[in-house]
């Protein structure tokens, strides 16, 4: 609770309310409705960042605290069976540049974590086999696996390991900072201004769901996510959804036309 309330300055900052934190009994609803919107987070986070908040403004008189609409969950399609088109991601790579295309890159078009692609250091680079070592989340740190590199995404790691020695961070931003990098990239995509959330599972889950329409195998799109079974990767990129629409589809077609 206290590394929430910590940070809440710096998320007002990022959502374009720096002034408030300064006057905890300044922070009104429309300030809770712009994090809600503005943040690329799941659920879960949300709830955790709005326990630590909601107490800490009550203490401090705020009266907003106790107005139980306003702390409401993000509602609508849930942010764990969300993904972007083909033609959305194109989009945000095309607007990304610098840390933010790699970012894209290794996310939207290798299906990395944030957490493993954070992890890339110059040495779990395979420029000549055109492969990454990849160290995926974990209590204990989590297991290694190896995959192949999108070609596209070549060139831009070739750039990211210039003068690295081998230990150093192919990113060496923060968590948080990940977050900016991204939010800041669908803004200068146009996605933010068409109301189109997009966070670092959104394009995980995207590359999981296009390469699959590509043809690959369920399988290989397994073992590159790093998922224990293909139960797991189906549910997580929405293939069982999918699979009851077009079951009910058939259905529809086997019995007519209703009245």
């Amino acid at each position: 609770m206290r590394w929430e309330l910590e940070r809440f300055p710096r998320l007002l900052e990022r959502v374009g309310c720096p002034e408030v934190h300064l006057a905890p009994a300044a922070v009104g609803p429309e300030v809770i409705d712009r994090l809600r919107e503005r943040l690329p987070w799941e659920k879960s986070t949300f709830r955790l960042h709005f326990a630590a908040v909601r107490p800490f403004l009550a203490w401090a008189g705020n009266p907003v605290a106790a107005r139980g609409r306003v702390w409401a969950l993000p509602s609508g399609e849930p942010t764990h069976r969300r993904w972007l088109t083909k033609e959305q991601l194109v989009q945000l790579y095309r607007a990304s540049q610098g840390s933010g295309r790699l970012l894209v890159a290794l996310e939207g078009f290798n299906g990395l974590r944030r957490v493993e692609v954070l992890r890339l250091r110059a040495k779990d680079v395979g420029l000549d086999e055109q492969a990454l070592r990849v160290l995926g989340k974990g209590r204990n740190g989590g297991k290694w696996r190896t995959v192949p590199v999108y070609p596209q995404t070549r060139p831009l790691l070739e750039r990211a390991v210039l003068g690295l020695r081998p230990s150093d961070r192919l990113l060496p931003i923060s968590r948080s900072g990940a977050d900016l990098l991204l939010i800041r990239t669908a803004a200068a995509a146009g996605l933010t201004a068409q109301g189109v959330r997009v966070s670092h599972h959104d394009l995980r889950r995207t590359f999981g769901r296009l390469a699959h329409a590509a043809g690959m195998d369920l399988i290989q799109l397994k073992n590159l996510f790093g998922h224990t079974s293909v139960e797991m990767t189906v549910h997580y990129i929405g293939l069982d959804a999918d699979s009851m629409r077009e079951g009910l589809e058939r259905l529809r077609e086997s019995l007519g036309h209703l009245r």
